[in-house]
């Protein structure tokens, strides 16, 4: 018979280490064979063209870095502080930082594989039990049991599935990354759009209030000649009519106006209760002479959507080789130690003492095809990333293609408004000298003035159109996040 007496202590302890240092050497000898399955991602090549055709603006300039507070060209302060507050208080900024956070920890604790699990335990029971239950005879004992113990394990990444486990979540993170540079990106550039619309707004709302008050005397001195008999009653409605149309025109444009500045508040974290903000006005607004243009080839870096796409396609690569390693073996070492005993006093005494340590190995048979298909599915997964990517990147090209086109046309546009507004002005004051003179009639003179204003109209849209196709360069351009980067997330 086999008693406690025959094992020592020190004998325990010797053989504990014997199997520790084999089981060591069997997962060094597995490490040393593992291979990651599935495949290793590349990064996608950049575009080969660096030309975004022929409707380029001839002021961009290709290649040059967009600087990532890209507004202060606008050279306006006030616009500045906008901007400045929507990147302090704007829920939506706040969300994507919270969802980056989210990912990383997530990352980190998924890194956790990486390393052994250690795991203690002690219980304390009382327990009443007989050998009846055994098929055996004798009378029932009522004892304590008071058990302290310890687990280690570890799971052997012998084909890579943990690691590719591992590196899909850090590919995820890196998508919440891009994500709140796309967030970063669009609040910017949508803060910017919002000024500049409200401050178009607000200068064909002022122009068309000086319209309609023209209009009107208009209308009083026709009615006024009508009922003297010195002009028809079809003169008097004409008038009525284009006073009611430039009417609607002024409560449209104060509408929009207002529109922009409800948008402002949102974007900035307001509430419509707290008024409107202090937003810039139009004159205030400058046109660069010169703007930068990223090459394609430099696009694709530096467009948070764009790595945003590109960090899905790692992340579906990552899961082919997840859903491969779920096919083959696994192999978890594990081992634990500990003691039991009656008494609590007794505890640390060598005749309680127990200890297992030993590989495990676990190989899917049968699964219903649920391990080919998830294979399967994971490989379409990495199909679509790459068609979403492809098209991500697609996008992002027509993007700057057409808002250099924008540009180019606004250019134009901008000069004719320009040259209409002179012309209209100059007239406006040649009429005003002859009215001063007597050569003119107060109703003709107040005609000159009303196609002044309306040139006025036509060249703040111009500015304004000119402007926001600006920002959408900007934008487009990724405006400049990739440096941005290194003093925000």
């Amino acid at each position: 018979m086999c008693t406690s007496a025959n094992t020592s202590p020190g004998r325990g302890r010797s053989a504990a280490r014997r199997a520790g240092v084999a089981t060591a050497s069997l997962v060094a000898c597995l490490l040393a064979a593992g291979c990651a399955v599935g495949p290793d991602f590349h990064r996608p090549a950049t575009p080969s063209s660096d030309s975004y055709g022929p409707q380029a603006d001839p002021v961009a300039t290709l290649g040059a870095p967009v600087d990532p507070a890209w507004w202060r060209f606008l050279q306006s302060p006030t616009l500045d502080a906008l901007v400045e507050t929507g990147l302090k208080n704007s829920p939506s900024l706040a969300s994507a930082r919270s969802a980056l956070d989210q990912s990383r920890d997530q990352a980190r604790a998924g890194a956790g594989v990486f390393f052994p699990g250690v795991d203690g335990g002690f219980s304390a029971l009382r327990e009443r039990s007989t050998p009846a239950r055994l098929g055996a005879a004798g009378a029932a004992s009522t004892f304590s049991l008071y058990t302290l113990s310890g687990a280690v394990s570890y799971a052997v990444d012998l084909f890579g599935g943990q690691r590719r486990s591992v590196e899909s979540l850090n590919a995820a993170a890196d998508r919440s990354r891009y994500a709140y540079g796309s967030a970063y990106l669009m609040l910017t550039g949508n803060i910017a759009d919002a000024a500049i619309a409200r401050a178009g707004y607000a200068d064909q709302a002022t122009a068309f209030t000086d319209i309609v008050r023209l209009e009107t005397d208009q209308r009083d001195i026709l009615a006024a000649e009508e009922q003297a008999g010195h002009a028809a009653a079809s003169t008097v409605l004409e008038a009525e009519e284009q006073l009611a149309a430039d009417r609607q025109s002024l409560a449209l444009a104060r509408q929009r106006q207002a529109a922009a500045e409800s948008l402002l508040n949102t974007l900035l974290g307001r509430e419509q209760a707290d008024g409107a903000p202090s937003a810039p006005p139009l004159a205030e607004l400058a046109l660069p002479a010169e703007f930068p243009v990223v090459l394609p080839s430099q696009l694709v870096r530096a467009r948070p959507d764009v790595l945003e796409a590109e960090a899905g396609l790692h992340q579906a690569s990552a899961e082919v080789g997840v859903a491969t390693a779920a096919m083959l073996p696994s192999i978890d070492l594990t081992g634990d130690y500990g003691a039991a005993q009656t008494s609590l006093s007794r505890l640390s005494a060598p005749a309680g003492r127990f200890w297992s340590i030993g590989p495990s190995i676990n190989a899917p048979i049968f699964e219903g095809g649920a391990l080919w298909y998830g294979r399967k599915a994971a490989q379409a997964g990495l199909a679509k990333a790459e068609a979403d990517y492809r098209q991500t990147v697609l996008s992002a090209l027509e993007q700057v293609s057409d808002q250099l086109g924008a540009l180019k046309a606004d250019a134009e546009i901008g000069e004719a408004s320009r040259s209409a507004m002179d012309a209209a002005a100059l007239d406006r004051r040649l009429a005003d000298v002859n009215q001063q003179a007597g050569l003119i009639a107060d109703i003709d003179a107040m005609a000159k003035a009303v196609a002044a204003d309306r040139a006025r109209i036509g060249l703040a849209a111009a500015k304004a159109q000119q402007l926001q196709d600006l920002v959408g360069l900007y934008v487009a351009c990724g405006g400049g996040w990739t440096a941005a980067a290194r003093a925000r997330p």
